[in-house]
């Protein structure tokens, strides 16, 4: 064997020990299925573990996919066997159909191909009762995912890159580099199968891997590779310990009521940005919604920074809102079913259809008629008022004093007095002070927060219509307009 080729094993395999150990891959008397394409990698991943299985009692079988996509797929399959038997390892071909899958989720080719044969690897490692599943990710191929998610826009997750050990999955040569497995497999019996589709440039992936890097090791550093697989060695670590302080906090902060997730507002407040972008990420996913960045960073502005008590949708048929110090994530409330909305002081507040609009200001001593132009305006006495208010439907049993009437009233009764339609009531709103009913929207306040004489601070309260929002809201204000 040249001293050349002994040296070049040598690297490789003590990296891919070290590696097995560093992440503790395996276990001794494991059965682990070895991915092979038949591609360099990959035959470089089966020769080292048939070198090390031996010392660590291993029982090795050979695992192919076959896709489907091009002619000669079928000399793949026959060609894996084949080095299988070289091994004497048994070995199983499992064709997919990619097309098929494609349709269904009208995926990318790439993206279709990836998920049939994930899919086909967890099937046989249940089936076989695999223990490990190891598949022949490079640190090239940390380097170039590190890349293509910085430029495509990833989240904490995605920046971890492609981890080590995932479940069932190792990378035994995530810490080789591509030169080192074309050097190993220089030297191998059989030589690697080329799939053409790798060098297809409409790919993502390819362009970065033919054109970008080689870009950025002529112009920029020769050892981009490198920089960039320990970068995402880094992400990895960086992104654990986030994903378990998270993961502490979403227990504090996050429950599960039936169909809605519900988040305590208070406990997210206090923690750091990037923290709260997770736990509302993975509240969305856990609701159901897709959890891209600019819907959690609106979501997070809007329910723990901002003042109001927004809606959000969230995706289809999903809704995101406050009530209170609770941020509730799940389905669309049905109709008619008119949600809390507190009121915590000045500020603009989104109701099912309208926007109200809340000011405190001096109050010079004129008319507050005269102030006063619409139904949808109301002034009240501030220091009369108990924030945080409340806007709410009606209640059965509610009872207020309109104004410039001799004494309280069943609010139903002033309804039916008004000519509200028996099945426009449901959709009433009431702004409640500590307990008492301090205006019915868009109707008439209530005689003990009016304006006297002796008022030194006013609430104006504005409501106007949200054209946006107000054929999709549930239920939606019904007001004397």
């Amino acid at each position: 064997m040249p001293l050349r080729w002994q040296r070049e094993r040598f690297v490789v395999l003590e990296k891919v020990r070290l590696t097995l150990r560093r992440w503790n891959m395996l276990a001794r008397g494991d059965l682990v299925l070895v991915a092979v394409s038949g591609g360099a990698d990959s035959l470089c991943l089966l020769d080292v573990m048939a070198q090390l299985s031996p010392r660590m009692d291993l029982r090795l079988h050979v695992l192919h996919v076959d896709h489907g996509l091009r002619p000669e797929s079928g000399e793949d399959a026959e060609f894996v066997r084949e080095v299988a038997a070289y091994y004497r390892l048994p070995c199983r071909v499992v064709k997919v159909h990619v097309e098929r899958g494609r349709r269904r989720g009208a995926l990318s080719p790439e993206e279709a191909a990836r998920r049939a044969r994930y899919e086909a690897f967890e099937q046989t490692a249940r089936e076989l009762r695999a223990d490990r599943l190891a598949t022949g990710h490079t640190a090239d191929d940390r380097a170039e995912t590190l890349l293509l998610r910085l430029l495509t826009g990833a989240g904490p997750e995605g920046l971890r890159g492609i981890p080590p050990v995932r479940g069932i999955y190792i990378r035994p040569l995530i810490e080789v580099f591509r030169r080192e497995v074309e050097a190993y497999v220089r030297h191998l019996p059989f030589k690697p199968r080329l799939d053409v589709t790798n060098l297809d440039l409409r790919v993502p992936r390819n362009r970065i891997r033919h054109e970008l890097l080689p870009l950025l090791e002529r112009r920029y550093n020769p050892a981009v590779r490198e920089v960039l697989s320990r970068e995402a060695e880094t992400l990895h670590h960086m992104v654990e310990l986030v994903e378990e302080r998270a993961e502490e906090l979403e227990g504090r902060a996050v429950s599960r009521q039936g169909e809605e997730v519900v988040i305590d507002r208070d406990a997210l407040l206090g923690a750091p940005i990037l923290l709260q972008r997770q736990v509302l990420a993975r509240s969305l996913r856990k609701a159901g919604g897709e959890a891209d960045y600019h819907l959690v960073e609106e979501l997070r502005r809007r329910f723990l920074e901002g003042r109001e008590n927004p809606w959000l949708d969230i995706g289809p048929g999903l809704v995101a809102r406050r009530i209170y110090d609770r941020i509730i994530l799940g389905p669309r409330p049905a109709p008619g079913e008119l949600q809390e909305v507190e009121i915590g002081g000045e500020g603009t507040y989104r109701l099912p259809g309208w926007t109200l609009r809340v000011a405190v200001e001096p109050w010079d001593g004129g008319d507050p008629r005269t102030a006063v132009s619409s139904p949808l305006e109301a002034l009240l006495d501030a220091d009369r008022l108990r924030f945080p208010l409340k806007v709410r439907g009606i209640r059965p049993g509610d009872r207020f004093h309109p104004l410039g009437a001799p004494g309280t009233r069943k609010l139903q009764d002033f309804l039916v007095d008004l000519k509200v339609p028996l099945e426009r009531r449901k959709d009433v709103a009431v702004l409640e002070s500590d307990g008492e009913i301090a205006w019915v929207l868009g109707m008439r306040i209530d005689e003990r927060f009016k304006v006297t004489p002796g008022t030194r601070k006013v609430a104006r309260m504005r409501l106007s219509r949200d054209g946006v929002v107000s054929l999709e809201s549930p239920g939606g204000l019904w007001v004397e307009e």
